[in-house]
């Protein structure tokens, strides 16, 4: 039996397991995916190189736990900025201000490149699919309330979520959170404007 340090199996597997996603975040943040490898990723955590599948069944899966590690936080910061928000047209305003903040608290750029890997784990591809489901849902029924029309309101939705990605990018890009939120803010109320 390997030794163990911590007074159960269980927590030293939970132990071993937080140094390694510690370990994959910090090599992500440095912004070189690239080095996210079995060799760098045990060599931080201070394990053996193979005994790494005994937690992960592939590096690639490290990228997932670093995404779920982060996106709860980040869809529960949004849902609490909507929470006692009724009306559609504020929703969607504040949802996209509101994501665009959470992106700018977690230096996007990094984060969302976590799934850019060419082929995801299917781990990885799980995290993220459920965490853009979740965020489509949000858009796609303050429309849906706003706009009768089903393809009208999947068409704004879309038309949202690409600005969003626009502010994304403009954080990626250096320009100040509270010039991106305020503009951004602006845009969307001003698409709920012309759609309504």
């Amino acid at each position: 039996m390997p030794k163990i340090d911590a007074p159960t199996v269980a927590e030293h597997r939970a132990n071993v397991q937080r140094k390694l996603v510690d370990a994959a975040e910090a090599i992500l943040r440095a912004g070189e995916p690239e080095e996210l490898t079995a060799a760098a990723v045990t060599a931080a955590a201070g394990i053996a190189r193979n005994s790494i599948y005994r937690y992960v069944d592939s590096v690639d899966d490290l990228r997932g736990l670093v995404l779920e590690r982060h996106l709860p936080a980040w869809l529960d910061a949004v849902a609490g900025e909507l929470a006692g928000i009724d009306d559609p047209a504020d929703r969607i305003a504040v949802w996209v201000e509101a994501n665009l903040r959470q992106a700018a608290r977690s230096g996007h750029g990094w984060l969302m490149g976590l799934g850019r890997s060419t082929a995801p784990s299917a781990a990885t591809a799980q995290v993220m699919a459920q965490a853009h489901s979740v965020m489509r849902d949000a858009i796609s029924r303050a429309w849906t309330d706003l706009v009768p029309d089903p393809d009208s309101a999947r068409v704004a939705a879309a038309l949202t979520r690409g600005l969003l990605e626009a502010g994304f990018r403009q954080l990626d890009d250096g320009v100040a959170e509270d010039v991106v939120v305020e503009v951004a803010g602006r845009a969307a109320r001003g698409l709920v404007a012309g759609i309504r």
